[in-house]
């Protein structure tokens, strides 16, 4: 699937296109007279973004927010995805924030069929999120979905346990079928470390976990001086 790469040489007109794509997209979604759906990436790139948006007149209380992938710890361990979207995102709308958790049970095999049937109920089946960002890794994985690992022969199931490499914590993510039926994709992508990775996704190299992806449009952002 073609992913179209928007190259940004810094970091504010990294953000300003960002911004400018979303608002877009609200605008076409307002139209349509129903809620937003997003699924947020973790890691470290988004939380400048996450800060910028926070900052911002969205229409909050049509955002229904979701998160991509999770470490199996609690969300105040500062390895946790969701604490620090709360912590960058969530702190200027307060109570307009809407946050969906994936702690929704103490057992991760449990909290992951409680958000796979909580996507189904809510964006359908199969579940359509109108924007969901991304990242990607040294190794190609993308939200929780890395190299060789259980998760990326799923083929049912919306939201799973994943194991991550090399002994790492247990990961919650969204599984292929569900990120295939998105509207919109975007990886969000800093420095010029990760030069080769773009090549490889840009040309859909498939040994990658993120170029495995079949959602119609997808999107690369890249600061290449990040």
């Amino acid at each position: 699937m073609a992913i179209a790469v928007f190259l940004s040489s810094d970091l504010e007109s990294w953000l300003n296109r960002l911004t400018a794509d979303l608002w877009a997209m609200l605008d076409e979604n307002r139209k349509a007279r129903r809620p937003f759906y997003v699924a947020l990436s973790g890691g470290t790139t988004p939380i400048p973004l996450y800060r910028y948006w926070a900052k911002l007149d969205l229409p909050w209380e049509k955002i229904d927010w979701w998160i991509g992938d999770e470490r199996w710890v609690p969300v105040t361990d500062p390895k946790s995805n969701e604490g620090m979207i709360r912590e960058s995102l969530g702190v200027g709308p307060g109570d307009r924030f809407r946050l969906r958790s994936w702690h929704g049970s103490e057992d991760p095999s449990e909290a992951a069929r409680l958000c796979d049937r909580a996507l189904r109920e809510t964006l359908g089946d199969p579940p359509v999120f109108d924007l969901v960002l991304l990242g990607v890794g040294e190794d190609g994985h993308t939200a929780s979905l890395f190299p060789g690992s259980p998760a990326l022969e799923e083929r049912k199931a919306y939201a799973v346990p994943n194991p991550a490499p090399e002994g790492n914590l247990l990961r919650l993510t969204l599984t292929y079928p569900c990120l295939d039926a998105a509207r919109s994709i975007w990886f969000l992508v800093a420095g010029r470390a990760k030069e080769k990775i773009v090549e490889r996704l840009a040309a859909s190299d498939a040994r990658l976990p993120a170029a495995r992806i079949q959602a119609v449009d997808q999107r690369l952002y890249w600061i290449h001086d990040g």
